[in-house]
């Protein structure tokens, strides 16, 4: 696998791991730079939805602990989603039918388990805030997963069709010795 994809997936990997980390990580226990972005990120996050959810003092003594629960559980499945996309970048370039049905069954299982999450935590905070607020605040976590979901989309490249019959894009060669593969921007 050529570097740069490589490292693009790494950088995929990254930027959700970052975007939606959501463990809380005590100040001496900071190892880096990494886990000082995550908090800051994670602080954005939280003034974003503080902002745009214009919660009373009261509210704000009932959402917000279901807030850091909600994060909490919900990194758990970012976390298996991160693997996902590592694994892949290790293996699209050469992966089989099979790995493919295993990886999306995978995939749909996050899915599903974050859906669960969600509607755990809607008809949870339901009960104590009013719908409005809480459906706002659905919204608000959309507009964020829909813009990390975006930046992921655009650095992870396309599974190229034409790995499962043997052949890479270096050996669709016309007559002159060009590349005609018609996947090669997607998988060099």
């Amino acid at each position: 696998m050529k570097t740069g994809y490589r490292n693009t997936l790494v950088i995929a990997s990254a930027l959700m791991l970052l975007v939606l980390g959501t463990l809380p990580v005590k100040a001496e226990e900071k190892t880096g730079s990494m886990e000082a972005l995550r908090d800051a990120i994670q602080a954005d996050k939280k003034a974003y939805i503080a902002q745009y959810l214009q919660l009373t003092q009261a509210e704000g003594k009932e959402f917000w602990p279901y807030y850091n629960s909600y994060q909490f559980d919900l990194q758990k499945t970012n976390d298996r989603m991160v693997k996902l996309i590592n694994d892949y970048a290790k293996t699209f370039k050469d992966m089989s039918d099979q790995d493919a049905i295993t990886m999306v069954d995978t995939y749909l299982a996050i899915e599903r388990d974050q859906l669960k999450l969600k509607e755990l935590y809607f008809r949870t905070l339901c009960k104590t805030l009013p719908a409005r607020k809480v459906t706002r605040y659905m919204q608000l976590e959309n507009k964020i997963n829909a813009m990390v979901r975006f930046e992921l989309a655009k650095k992870i490249p396309l599974i190229p069709l034409h790995a499962r019959i043997g052949i890479s894009c270096q050996q669709i060669r016309d007559q002159s010795g060009r590349n005609r593969c018609p996947e090669a921007a997607l998988c060099q």
